[in-house]
């Protein structure tokens, strides 16, 4: 398995797209927020986390929920070792929203080796539908995008039969 090796190359030149690309406001927000969501409740539904009232998530933002995220992913694998990641070829490094760098490090560098490291995630499969997303045809690529495509990869997830 390799275990961000697979990214690195596609980091870097994502790194050098969005450098100089500046944040999207507006409905983006609401967006990422539902995007969050959508991960939490896919989690739950696969029965790899469980969260009490999950629709008291509604109310919080994406970096509450990823954050609440990360802990309970904590919580129910304490035994997960992660790998420290080179953080200098991450793709959100030129993000100029500091929020959003923050959650697409703990996406990526966090609740990814989470649910590979504990086989919910093909790791793999998780990056081949990441690149084949941002290179379709019309695919804007921009910070908020590339976020919201790791999510939805993560959606890709399964939970073991009970």
């Amino acid at each position: 398995m390799c275990m961000g090796n697979c990214r690195i190359f596609q980091k870097r030149i994502l790194y050098n797209i969005t450098k100089n690309i500046s944040f999207e406001r507006g409905g983006i927000i609401m967006d990422l927020q539902e995007r969050a969501f959508a991960l939490a409740r896919h989690l739950c539904n696969e029965n790899i986390i469980k969260i009490d009232d999950l629709d008291q998530l509604k109310k919080e933002t994406y970096e509450e929920i990823v954050l609440l995220l990360r802990q309970k992913l904590q919580e129910t694998y304490p035994q997960t070792k992660l790998k420290r990641t080179m953080k200098s070829v991450h793709f959100a490094n030129g993000f100029p929203d500091e929020r959003l760098k923050r959650v697409a490090f703990i996406l990526t560098d966090e609740i990814e080796q989470y649910l590979t490291f504990n086989k919910f995630l093909n790791h793999d499969t998780s990056v081949n539908f990441f690149n084949n997303k941002i290179t379709s045809a019309g695919f804007s690529i921009n910070p908020t995008s590339l976020v919201e495509v790791e999510f939805e990869s993560l959606c890709t997830c399964k939970g073991r039969k009970m």
